[in-house]
């Protein structure tokens, strides 16, 4: 599956045109400049910033021609010169200091909120109307979508403000020396053979030439790099998830001794990363060998065109003004070149761009299927839940379960049997509205609490107290309510423990977990509550005394229990079983048999 997934990506990224790559960009950046509520502020200091970086630009051009000047006043021992430009030196640098270190504090300040705001959005996207459970039933494609938000997001941000304005800033640079080489070649000839060959703008030609040329080669050498940065962040990513994993499973690793095997599977997906930082090493080591001849190359190159006019034409006045064509001339063949000096730095932008957009992408296709969806759910205030011609889907498209038509009013208590696999739990998922692969028609009460209790509750590491309270902030109860609940659930070891910070889906046992499960729904206090096989743990002396007290304490709250147990019977006044649809093979439909549980108390 995995490998799978790694070449669909690659393919994409192969295929993938500067025109797209660019419109992914735009996606995902504007609605930070665009739509958010603090655009207006980020402009201003984007304002600052481009500010900055034109006062940079202005005085970088002054020192270079201030080098011209002070290199002259040693060559010609001009004391008057060399006065004047320390004076000169002072102010320019002054002005580099501060534009530098002042745009610096800018371009961290809009960063910071970009980020900020951008991983809140994000993270709108992915838990809002449970995306991120509805994603992975929808058949989700992106990997580890937590390290798209919480490491991505920032490698995004940062790569696109820092290209951007290294791109604009190499604009501003390449306008300014562009002008000054252009001056440069109508006064120093090109010598070659003894002949002079040069022509208007020739040394601009000969940087285009020059950097035009080195890019195409960077791109031929370096252009695995980018899938092969794609492919390691997801390794990466996928063995951290496997060592999570690994954790959190820790005892029943443990009680299986099966230790072995969870290294063998462990270090098989290391060594998925370990292979590819081999390509990627082996990709470095000859893009390494370009760019360093090409730093030697670079070196020589500009003395070997203007060489002969310096040393046998005397065509420049002095060094200086040698060094002054030497630095103009570079900084253009740097601007044009600037995909090439940043190519390995852009393979790595692009495979971020890639993955958070795969987010993006698999987000919208989630929705889309959402809203595709058949099922309609609607509210009613009459405190009653209501099936109609209900047909409930595997993302496959079987059809796993039907109801033709249920009522369940307010006050009921429900169990609902049948064998594994038949499909109620999906029917839970369907009436919470996070199953999109059903159609028919479901009303739910208005107003209503709701609860649902599952065979594995969930309790966020933290407090005693924000496990029970969850999905309410800690807080909403009284600690002498929760102690209470403690008491009345056969928890009170715990009473005394409520501010103890721990992992408790891993501290405590099934049964200990789903009875903490049952104390959140007593404080919670709902007026549905679903039980999803959630006393399965237990034993059944314990199951009973708990139901007996929810029966006593929860009259007018709608119970809706999933279980196996035969004993389950008697604490509910209705029956629904899951059996084969006569009809549909493969399949299954609630029926409702006609005798009732005549011992229900």
């Amino acid at each position: 599956m995995a490998k799978a997934k790694v070449d669909k990506y690659a393919g994409t990224m192969k295929r993938q045109k500067f025109t797209t790559v660019i419109k992914r960009i735009w996606k995902m950046a504007a609605p930070y400049w665009t739509k958010s509520e603090e655009k207006w502020a980020s402009i201003a200091l984007l304002a600052v910033s481009l500010l900055m970086m034109v006062l940079n630009t202005m005085v970088s051009r002054r020192m270079v021609i201030w080098n011209k000047d002070w290199m002259n006043a040693f060559n010609n021992r001009d004391s008057q010169l060399w006065l004047q430009q320390i004076g000169v030196f002072l102010i320019v640098g002054l002005a580099m200091v501060f534009s530098g270190t002042f745009n610096q504090y800018i371009t961290a300040w809009i960063q910071l909120r970009w980020k900020r705001w951008m991983t809140s959005y994000y993270m709108d996207l992915w838990l809002t109307d449970n995306t991120h459970y509805k994603m992975q039933v929808t058949g989700s494609e992106t990997d580890n979508p937590d390290q798209r938000i919480s490491e991505d997001i920032v490698q995004f941000i940062s790569h696109t403000w820092n290209y951007t304005f290294s791109f604009v800033q190499n604009l501003l640079t390449m306008g300014t020396y562009l002008v000054m080489l252009w001056d440069l070649s109508a006064t120093i000839p090109l010598i070659i053979g003894g002949k002079d060959i040069s022509f208007p703008g020739y040394l601009i030609v000969l940087s285009v030439l020059y950097a035009v040329i080195t890019t195409v080669l960077s791109h031929v050498f370096g252009k695995q790099l980018s899938r092969l940065n794609y492919n390691q962040q997801m390794y990466d990513a996928n063995f951290r998830y496997a060592l999570v994993r690994l954790r959190e499973n820790s005892e029943q690793i443990a009680l299986l001794n099966g230790e072995e095997v969870e290294h063998a599977k462990a270090m098989a997906i290391f060594g998925d990363s370990v292979l590819n930082t081999f390509r990627t090493m082996n990709r470095n080591m000859k893009y390494g060998f370009y760019t360093t001849s090409m730093a030697y190359v670079d070196a020589m190159m500009f003395t070997f065109i203007l060489g002969p006019a310096y040393f046998f034409h005397g065509a420049m006045d002095g060094y200086g003004t040698f060094m002054q064509v030497a630095t103009a001339f570079q900084n253009v063949v740097n601007a044009f070149k600037w995909f090439y000096t940043n190519y390995v730095g852009l393979a790595v932008y692009i495979a971020v761009i890639d993955r958070l957009y795969a987010f993006n992408d698999v987000y919208e296709k989630t929705e889309t299927i959402v809203h595709e969806s058949k099922l309609q759910i609607s509210e009613n205030p009459k405190g009653e839940i209501t099936v109609n011609d209900l047909d409930v889907y595997l993302p496959t498209g079987h059809l796993q379960i039907s109801a033709k038509d249920l009522t369940i009013t307010q006050g009921e208590k429900i169990l609902i049997k049948g064998r594994s696999g038949a499909g109620k739990t999906t029917l839970f998922r369907v009436l919470a509205g996070i199953w999109p692969y059903a159609e028919g028609k479901v009303t739910i009460p208005a107003d209503k609490k709701v609860i649902v209790l599952p065979q594995k509750p969930y309790f966020p590491i933290g407090t005693l107290i924000e496990a029970v309270s969850y999905p309410l902030p800690a807080g909403t109860y009284s600690r002498e309510a929760i102690q209470q609940a403690l008491i009345d659930c056969n928890m009170s070891s715990m009473v005394n423990r409520l501010d103890e910070v721990a992992h408790w889906n891993m501290m405590l046992s099934g049964g200990e977990q789903q009875r903490l499960g049952i104390v959140r729904a007593l404080l919670f206090n709902p007026d549905y509550l679903f039980f999803d096989e959630a006393t399965a743990s237990l034993d059944e002396k314990s199951e009973a005394e708990l139901y007996s007290m929810l029966l006593e304490r929860m009259k007018d709250t709608t119970i809706i229990s999933i279980g196996h147990r035969s004993s389950l019977a008697q604490y509910h006044s209705r029956t629904l079983m899951a059996e084969h649809a006569a009809n549909r093979p493969g399949s299954f439909e609630f029926l409702e048999p006609t005798d009732s549980n005549a011992n229900f108390t």
